[in-house]
């Protein structure tokens, strides 16, 4: 999953890798909003094998509210140019980010809170939640999403994935309100 949302002063880096013999390289073709290059490199992508792969580094920071916008291309020279999509990012402020009511937030690595409301709902038994993700919605309290991978208690296990939707009102303990497997 690519990232789409940022809050000001997060920073990305975005690589491209090339073969370095054939002269073709990357460049930034468009940067627009409230977005700037803070850095650039090249690297060999391994050390000690001449002609080989090469990875191309772009450190971008999100330095105002809005719509930021990066274009690369690919050239070697004027006539061999391809362009790639647009990359599209929305950035907020720290405080907008914290209290989005009623929209649901990207999908980011757990924290100790959202594990505690995870394990107080999960007590099922026959299957493992493994909780990767969560998105999450400002309602009167909390509307979770966790993206999990699962695993059967069985002599064969049988392994996938699913979503677990709970509710955690703003007072008394968080509810499940149901399992979708993937």
């Amino acid at each position: 999953m690519i990232r789409r949302t940022f809050k000001v002063g997060d920073t990305i880096t975005i690589n491209r890798t090339t073969s370095a013999g054939t002269g073709y390289y990357y460049a930034l073709a468009r940067l627009s909003g409230g977005i700037a290059l803070v850095g650039e490199s090249i690297e060999a992508k391994e050390k000690h094998k001449f002609g080989g792969a090469t990875v191309q580094s772009f450190v971008f920071q999100f330095l105002q509210p809005g719509t930021a916008e990066i274009q690369f291309v690919y050239y070697r020279d004027v006539k061999e140019i391809l362009y790639e999509d647009v990359f599209s990012y929305v950035v907020l402020d720290a405080e907008e980010t914290n209290a989005i009511c009623g929209g649901w937030s990207e999908y980011e690595p757990l924290t100790e809170d959202d594990k505690k409301v995870f394990d107080a709902c999960m007590t099922l038994e026959g299957v493992n939640y493994t909780p990767l993700l969560v998105a999450k919605q400002v309602v009167s309290g909390y509307n979770y999403r966790f993206f999990c991978a699962t695993e059967t208690v069985t002599l064969k296990p049988k392994r996938g994935f699913a979503k677990v939707n709970i509710y955690a009102p703003l007072e008394g303990k968080p509810i499940l309100e149901g399992i979708v497997s993937y």
